[in-house]
């Protein structure tokens, strides 16, 4: 049985931290680079929305008696023969655990230009999965 009520949940907290990434969008590249706080603050909801997306994609593979994914990566993957989320669509999603490991482990320095101009794309693709989320729940 799915955990309909933990998914929405995680989906909310998703929803506002998308919608406080939006008023962040706004800014030219210029005041986001000098601005630490709005560099910081924009690096950690992605890092936040990724995590929650990570989270509800394990909760849907335990729900459905899956294993657990082998990576974070594959969460997303793993999903598709499920028919939670479509292939094409998991592929493009599914690389935005490599942003959010960046972020955490700084595995390499950060190019505040990649993020910057990412963002839109992040808030849009990150929509589109809550919504196919929502409507599988449903």
């Amino acid at each position: 049985m799915v955990k309909t009520e933990i998914i929405r949940e995680k989906l909310i907290k998703l929803l506002s931290h998308l919608e406080e990434l939006d008023n962040l969008s706004h800014y030219s590249f210029e005041e986001y680079q000098k601005n630490i706080m709005i560099r910081y603050s924009t690096e950690r909801l992605i890092q936040l929305m990724v995590d929650l997306a990570l989270d509800i994609n394990n909760i849907l593979l335990s729900s459905l008696g899956k294993q657990p994914a082998s990576d974070y990566y594959n969460s997303f993957i793993d999903l598709i023969e499920l028919e939670v989320l479509d292939e094409d669509f998991a592929y493009s999603i599914a690389p935005t655990t490599g942003i959010r490991n960046r972020l955490i482990h700084e595995y390499e320095k950060i190019d505040n230009r990649i993020i910057y101009e990412n963002i839109s794309k992040f808030i849009s693709t990150y929509k589109k999965y809550t919504a196919k989320i929502n409507k599988f729940i449903s």
